[in-house]
């Protein structure tokens, strides 16, 4: 009965033991978590200055009428670790738990060739499975392959907003043709514009069939009054005359 249960304890030993250390080599290969450098934190230094600003400008709009933070993270290399693990543990790291629900990380290891997109549990409605991998690799994927990270980027960051824009009802000025998908439908503060009453497109021309009608009527009167005019010649009237003769 002893050697049972000794034998018992050291399968549930050798079982806990296999359990635990994946758990840990995961935890010892993943890199310090570097410091976050405003919406861009281009520690592989492959993006461009205009493409960092305009990757800001897209996300400060973004974060300012919707809340939800894009922040796009290039590194040398991730010495071996899984790039999902060390995004979910740098959003984790970067952002408290209200904010992390809310937030989009972008981040490529560069030297790995390693992309991915992280999402927090909050935008699971807006950013689905589907639309986060044709983003990565229909967006993002042939561009990086061809080196021109910092229009990968910035055309993914776009996207991205798009659909959080019009799930959230707000107007992205900073979104190049954002306007073209939803003209004049909100406003930039997200409030829903009030609808044009559609009578009001025909009062213009109400107005100019009254006016010709007027106009109509008072020369009417006046061939009465003065008789006809000759178009052809103005300064000479027609006068009717008895039987009909001028």
């Amino acid at each position: 009965m002893r050697i049972r249960l000794r034998i018992l304890q050291r399968i549930m030993q050798i079982v806990c033991l296999l359990v635990a250390v994946p758990f840990a080599g995961a935890n010892e290969t993943l890199p310090v978590a570097p410091e976050p450098i405003g919406f861009v934190s281009d520690y592989g230094r492959v993006i461009a200055p205009s493409y960092e600003r305009r990757l800001a400008e897209i996300g400060s709009e973004l974060e300012r009428k919707t809340g939800v933070r894009i922040r796009v993270v290039t590194l040398p290399g991730l010495g071996g670790a899984d790039i999902e693990a060390f995004s979910k543990y740098l959003l984790q790291s970067w952002m408290d738990s209200a904010h992390a629900a809310r937030t989009i990380l972008i981040v490529d290891a560069v030297a790995d060739k390693k992309m991915r997109v992280t999402l927090g549990e909050g935008l699971g409605d807006v950013i689905t499975p589907d639309l986060s991998a044709t983003v990565q690799r229909q967006v993002m994927l042939p561009l990086l392959l061809r080196g021109h990270r910092g229009e990968a980027y910035t055309l993914a960051v776009t996207e991205l907003s798009v659909a959080i824009g019009m799930s959230e009802r707000v107007a992205l000025y900073s979104v190049p043709g954002y306007l073209k998908l939803q003209p004049a439908a909100y406003h930039p503060n997200g409030e829903e514009a009030e609808s044009f009453p559609e009578i009001l497109y025909f009062v213009p021309l109400l107005i100019f069939m009254v006016a010709m009608a007027r106009l109509e009527s008072k020369m009417a009167r006046a061939t009465q009054v003065f008789g006809a005019v000759n178009l052809w010649n103005p300064g000479r009237r027609r006068l009717k005359l008895k039987g009909g003769q001028d």
